[in-house]
């Protein structure tokens, strides 16, 4: 698995910032949605296109910033079929050419079809509820099992009692010894810091956290771990959250 190469990015980075893509056409700016839908009519097309704009601009926020890796979500694309798979398909290419770690959170049961195609990206979210084949080894790529969840009824079945752990733990333990890492939503140090003590090896990637909640995660190197962030928007905002992450985690 790629594991190592995105650790090596992060390090080289000296943050472990990653920029999370996961645009919505309700924000995009009003003056752009309306010169697309002036030039291709309104619907999925004009749509499709604001969105490709809107995220490229985010994908080159990223790269002007410094930041090591994007996180995609194909939820934003995927539900405008065709066209929207290939604005995706041109984003996991502009951050490869751009040597941006590209991550597409599938939360797929099948990854091999996404990380063997031609323009596959570094790696890709996979829900592991559905067994351990879910992460197979695919030489030159990563898996990230998503095991902590944040919608609101995740709890119902991750934390079900799995002998003397809850399920989630239960599972990502299963993940971590397949080379898999892990993928925490919440933002709670709680769950943080019982997925470090239950794999201590396993990398991380922390969605919706903050510095102080992520720290756990992370070693006295501050390797091991990724917090992604999906609220930036500007290079100030970038900076600020690089300041913020560091006054909890310094990379050496």
């Amino acid at each position: 698995m790629s594991m190592e190469r995105l650790q090596a990015a992060l390090r080289k980075a000296k943050s472990p910032l990653a920029l999370g893509i996961a645009p919505t056409i309700g924000e995009v700016a009003a003056p752009l949605k309306k010169q697309f839908e002036e030039m291709l009519g309104s619907g999925n097309l004009a749509d499709c296109e604001a969105l490709r704009y809107h995220a490229m601009q985010l994908l080159e926020l990223a790269s002007e910033s410094g930041l090591a890796a994007v996180v995609i979500d194909a939820d934003s694309f995927l539900p405008y079929g065709m066209m929207g798979a290939d604005v995706l398909g041109n984003l996991v290419s502009a951050a490869r050419a751009k040597e941006i770690y590209c991550i597409v959170d599938y939360r797929t049961t099948r990854p091999n079809p996404y990380l063997t195609a031609e323009n596959a990206p570094d790696g890709v979210t996979v829900l592991p509820y559905v067994g351990g084949d879910c992460v197979p080894e695919i030489e030159g790529k990563s898996i990230f099992a998503t095991v902590r969840t944040d919608n609101p009824t995740g709890g119902e079945v991750q934390n079900l009692i799995a002998g003397d752990r809850p399920l989630y733990v239960a599972l990502a333990m299963q993940c971590a010894r397949r080379g898999a890492g892990l993928v925490v939503e919440t933002g709670y140090s709680l769950d943080v810091r019982e997925l470090r003590r239950r794999c201590p090896s396993a990398f991380l990637m922390l969605k919706h956290c903050d510095g102080e909640n992520a720290a756990p995660a992370f070693d006295d190197y501050g390797h091991g771990a990724m917090v992604a962030d999906y609220t930036l928007r500007k290079a100030e905002d970038v900076e600020k959250a690089k300041k913020s992450l560091k006054e909890w985690v310094s990379i050496v």
